[in-house]
């Protein structure tokens, strides 16, 4: 595990852990959240290209802490390129601990929903806004 400072903005998928968050503007002037899930993998090793990301039920006028997002439901889970983070808020803010979320890294199949940079942020705004 890296040692980082927040808020941090990632380069590459090797520097996301399950439970690090970003935050994501909406066009309402709030903000939801994203949160990274057990990385994939692929035949044993994990996508170093897409990871596992989820939308947390949040929303609010000021950016997501490590309290306000933990415990919370997911909302749309599905393989994510690094850009999905840069493009829908830019860094990520904290990590929490992830009760909730699955243990072990998941497989990476033909049932993953594989999302387009800017789709976390379209269904929670059709949520929020």
């Amino acid at each position: 595990m890296l040692s980082m400072d927040y808020p941090f903005t990632p380069k590459s998928t090797s520097y996301l852990e399950p439970g690090h968050f970003w935050a994501m503007p909406l066009a309402n002037g709030k903000y939801s959240c994203g949160v990274v899930l057990p990385m994939l993998k692929n035949d044993e090793k994990v996508d170093n290209r897409v990871f596992y990301a989820a939308l947390i039920d949040w929303s609010s006028e000021v950016l997501p802490t490590a309290k306000d997002v933990s415990r919370r439901n997911l909302i749309k889970k599905g393989a994510a390129h690094i850009k999905t983070i840069l493009e829908s808020g830019g860094e990520l803010l904290g990590k929490y601990e992830v009760e909730n979320l699955p243990p072990n890294p998941t497989e990476y199949t033909d049932e993953i929903v594989t999302m387009g940079y800017n789709v976390l942020t379209k269904l929670i705004e059709k949520k929020f806004c």
